[in-house]
């Protein structure tokens, strides 16, 4: 299976969860420590993000941001996030 199939995979198993206190930036959330049977998948994604994702700032700081299929996703410590990309 290659790696775009294997990610696409993750993302659909994975239960995102509305970032609730933050209302005015819709997005949604994983708790990377939530699926530790699924860390080596979770690793091989962020690790995704990391080599293959573009810098864009957020306020004062800068974050990674990775597309995939109408979603851009981006890491903070052990959460990923994802949110819709706007057109």
């Amino acid at each position: 299976m290659n790696l775009q199939k294997e990610i696409t995979k993750l993302i659909s198993h994975l239960a995102w969860t509305f970032a609730k206190t933050m209302p005015e930036i819709p997005h949604e959330y994983v708790v990377i420590d939530d699926y530790p049977d699924k860390s080596d998948e979770i690793k091989m994604f962020v690790r995704e993000i990391d080599s293959n994702g573009y810098i864009k700032p957020f306020y004062d700081k800068e974050y990674k941001y990775l597309e995939i299929a109408g979603y851009k996703y981006w890491v903070i410590e052990n959460i990923i996030n994802r949110a819709k990309i706007e057109e």
